[in-house]
């Protein structure tokens, strides 16, 4: 399942849109979609072991025409063979996707669409613009946002519910949960 994410919220029927028979949904406001992701950094990854990018600060808007999510980072890349440090800011769109096997929400779909970094002398920029997206990219590809605590996915579990889809909003995110369907018995 693709598309949202989730936070200490309660399961709830959902009063905007109408939903399919029997479903039930999550709400997550951005405030709380935004403390969600900020605890995930600062985060610093290595590449090729010579250079370092940290993003930080991250702060999520919610792209509801698109059913997606943008972020801006503050990014710090370091070259450890000289040790400069070059600050910039970093802004990406993403998706996010949830995963029934540990019913984790994480990041989908992660493109860079803007890099602006300081300071970075003229013979390095087009290394630099070429390789921190791709490598900020790969590192948040897939990340973490979000766990349902144990006590959501046993009552989950138990009313035989699934994530049916998930919603960018304007005021927030909106898990849309529905009955499992029987699966089909094998034949003989």
């Amino acid at each position: 399942m693709v598309v949202g994410t989730g936070l200490a919220a309660s399961v709830a029927q959902a009063a905007d849109a109408p939903l399919p028979a029997g479903a039930r949904s999550i709400r997550i406001s951005q405030a709380q979609l935004q403390q969600a992701v900020a605890a995930k950094f600062p985060l610093a990854r290595s590449w090729q072991g010579m250079v370092v990018i940290q993003l930080q600060k991250p702060k999520v808007e919610l792209l509801a025409q698109s059913n997606s999510l943008r972020a801006a980072f503050d990014i710090w890349v370091t070259e450890k063979l000289m040790g400069n440090e070059y600050p910039g800011q970093m802004t990406l769109d993403f998706g996010l996707a949830f995963h029934d096997a540990d019913a984790s929400i994480r990041l989908h779909n992660v493109r860079v669409q803007q890099l602006q970094m300081q300071g970075v002398p003229a013979a390095y920029q087009g290394m630099f613009q070429t390789y921190a997206p791709r490598l900020a990219e790969q590192v948040l590809q897939g990340l973490l946002v979000y766990e349902l605590p144990a006590s959501q996915r046993m009552l989950l579990q138990g009313l035989g519910y699934t994530v049916e889809r998930m919603e960018v909003q304007e005021q927030g995110l909106r898990i849309v949960l529905a009955p499992k369907t029987a699966e089909a018995a094998p034949t003989r």
